[in-house]
C-alpha cells in the first residue's frame, strides 16, 4: 500500500492550472470585446462570477437570478445553497465586485433573463437575433466555455477548477492567511488552499520575511 501511494502522490490533487485575477479579468473583457455577441456577454458575466466567488462549476450552473442580489454600494452578494462540502444545504453568501454586477447587468438585461436559471444555453447569432434557453448551462457546458475563453485569451491547460485555484493563488500572493483563503473558498480544512498557493506562501515565509526582509 505505501508503494501504491508513492507512485500516486503527485497525481490528481492540486495538479489544476490556476487563473489569477488578472487572467480572469482578461478572459473576461474579452470574452466581452464584440458589445454584439449575447455569448460573450453571458460568458464573461460568468467568468467573473465565478472568480469573485470561487465557485466550482456545479456551482455556478446551479445558480438562480435570486441568488445574487446588489448591495447599495454597487457591489454584490451571491448565495450558493448547496454544495460540494455542504451536502446539508446550510448554504453560504459570498461577495460579488461592482465590476462583476455590472456584467451580470449586462447579461441580465442583455438576455431578458428575470427569473429561475441565471447562465442558460444562448443560440448562435447577434445580440438581438440570439435566443436564450429557458434552462441552466450544464457542467460541462461551463467547462467548456471556461477552456474556449482562456484559449481565446491566450491561457493554456485551464480546466473547470482553474479559476477557484487562481484565486486562492491571488490571495496567498496578497497577503491572505490561509484562513481567509479557507473561509473564502469553503474549503473544511486549509490543506487545500495551501497546496494550491505553496508557491506564492512561499514567498512570504519566515525565511522570506526575517531573513530577507520579503512578503
Amino acid at each position: 500500500m505505501r508503494g501504491f501511494r508513492r507512485k500516486g502522490a503527485n497525481r490528481g490533487r492540486g495538479q489544476a492550472r490556476g487563473v489569477n485575477w488578472t487572467q480572469a479579468e482578461t478572459m473576461a473583457a474579452k470574452a466581452s470585446e464584440d458589445p454584439d455577441s449575447l455569448s460573450g456577454i453571458r460568458d464573461a458575466a460568468l467568468i467573473s462570477v465565478m472568480s469573485d466567488a470561487m465557485l466550482r462549476i456545479s456551482e455556478a450552473a446551479a445558480l438562480l437570478v435570486s441568488d445574487v442580489t446588489e448591495e447599495t454600494d454597487g457591489s454584490g452578494r451571491l448565495s450558493v445553497r448547496r454544495s460540494k462540502t455542504d451536502q446539508e444545504g446550510r448554504g453560504a453568501v459570498l461577495y460579488l465586485g461592482r465590476p462583476t454586477m455590472v456584467r451580470v447587468r449586462a447579461w441580465r438585461e442583455a438576455g431578458r433573463v428575470n427569473n429561475g436559471a441565471l447562465f442558460r444555453r444562448v443560440s448562435r447569432g447577434k445580440i438581438h437575433t440570439s435566443r436564450v434557453g429557458e434552462t441552466a448551462l450544464c457542467p460541462v457546458s461551463v467547462r467548456r466555455i471556461l477552456k474556449a475563453r482562456a484559449a481565446q485569451a491566450g491561457i493554456e491547460g485551464v480546466s473547470g477548477h482553474s479559476l477557484r485555484v487562481g484565486a486562492a493563488q491571488s490571495m496567498a500572493a496578497s497577503g491572505a492567511t490561509l484562513v481567509d483563503m479557507q473561509i473564502a473558498g469553503r474549503w473544511q480544512s486549509p490543506q487545500m488552499p495551501a497546496l494550491y498557493s505553496r508557491h506564492q506562501l512561499a514567498g512570504s515565509n519566515a525565511v522570506a520575511r526575517i531573513r530577507y526582509g520579503c512578503g
